[in-house]
């Protein structure tokens, strides 16, 4: 049985498992039909959900046909968006291997050209990339001579040394989030220990792209759909990909085990987002014994306190930075930011203006 409790988001849920051989009936109303579009759609699923229904076309099962085209042009838009995305990827990529840099696609980059039967499949939202922390600020460089630019300036620059990725840049009108590291320092869901670039792999016929392989893959995605699930969101789409991972590897009994030994103080967090994923299979080897629930659905449809959220998770991982000065200093600054971030946030502001400014953030926060 689905873990959720409408019909509609069961029925979604039902549709997405891999291999599924008997999904339940499509509504044929065009109002449940609407809802069940707009579930799959907020939740990254509506390509995947398309592909599984044409499956079934040749055996009479189908939505009306609006709904349906619907479906058809979430398809197609994915197909065309992510050519285009990979396209860039693979200009970033060129350009950092001629300079001796080695970059690995994040999340849904290396997954959709990587892990799905079609590119269509997993929308590509930004294109996330894991660079070495020493070789940040020349990809910058590199990036900004080839006519990239800084979409926003940091908090401070120690909040750009500690959090998992630099400010955003934008290049062929596409966002591009260059990370040092797979968390900021002071998440306990960061592996700091543990050499990134060792656990790298190439996809079958692209020898010269690195992705991660799949054990940490696995860990990355279940600790990065964790993080949703705390800040009060969550996706299917993010379960459908740990589920794909780990149907590939079911034929080895300690393949959790390895997962889990990247970060073993996370073993609650990364072992419960495993199991949510594991119920869109079936039969799968591994006794699995999550320490949280599933996620409640209402995260499924809307996000719920993120802001809030948020913040209490920054303060948490300032909390845990080694030094006292460090703390002290990132805390100082989520209340009273570098002037070039109030600036581009609110405009330029000196004197008592600005004033007003931080104490308007102190109230916020």
């Amino acid at each position: 049985m689905p873990p959720f409790y409408s019909k509609i988001a069961s029925i979604v849920f039902e549709w997405c498992r891999p291999g599924t051989t008997s999904p339940p009936d499509l509504p044929d109303n065009p109002e449940l039909a609407s809802q069940l579009f707009d579930f799959a759609a907020r939740n990254g699923v509506a390509p995947w959900f398309y592909f599984q229904l044409n499956k079934k076309l040749d055996k009479g099962v189908q939505l009306p046909r609006e709904i349906e085209n619907k479906f058809r042009m979430q398809y197609l838009q994915t197909l065309v968006m992510n050519q285009q995305k990979w396209k860039v990827f693979g200009d970033i990529n060129f350009l950092a291997q001629q300079h001796g840099i080695k970059i690995i696609p994040l999340k849904g980059t290396a997954l959709a050209f990587t892990l799905y039967p079609q590119e269509s499949l997993r929308p590509m939202g930004d294109i996330d990339i894991l660079l070495p922390e020493n070789q940040i600020e020349k990809f910058k460089e590199i990036m900004y001579r080839n006519g990239a630019q800084q979409l926003y300036a940091p908090i401070s620059q120690l909040h750009a040394k500690v959090n998992a990725h630099v400010p955003a840049i934008r290049w062929q009108n596409i966002m591009i989030e260059p990370h040092q590291r797979l968390f900021a320092l002071g998440n306990p869901l960061n592996p700091d220990s543990i050499d990134l670039f060792a656990h790298t792999t190439h996809p079958p016929n692209q020898s010269d792209i690195l992705i991660f392989d799949d054990i940490m893959q696995t860990y990355h995605l279940a600790a990065h759909a964790f993080k949703g699930f705390q800040m009060g969101g969550m996706r299917l789409g993010w379960l459908l990909d740990i589920a794909l991972v780990l149907k590939r590897n079911v034929s080895d009994p300690e393949f959790i085990n390895k997962v889990i030994a990247l970060n073993p103080t996370s073993k609650k967090q990364i072992e419960s987002a495993i199991y949510w994923s594991s119920l869109l299979l079936k039969d799968v080897p591994w006794h699995i014994h999550p320490s949280v629930p599933f996620p409640d659905e209402a995260i499924f449809h809307r996000e719920v306190e993120t802001e809030k959220k948020h913040k209490f998770i920054v303060l948490r991982e300032i909390s845990r930075l080694s030094g006292i000065h460090k703390k002290i200093l990132m805390l100082f600054r989520e209340f009273f930011p570098e002037k070039a971030y109030m600036d581009q946030q609110y405009g330029r502001h000196r004197g008592f203006s600005l004033l007003k400014l931080y104490f308007r953030r102190i109230s916020g926060f």
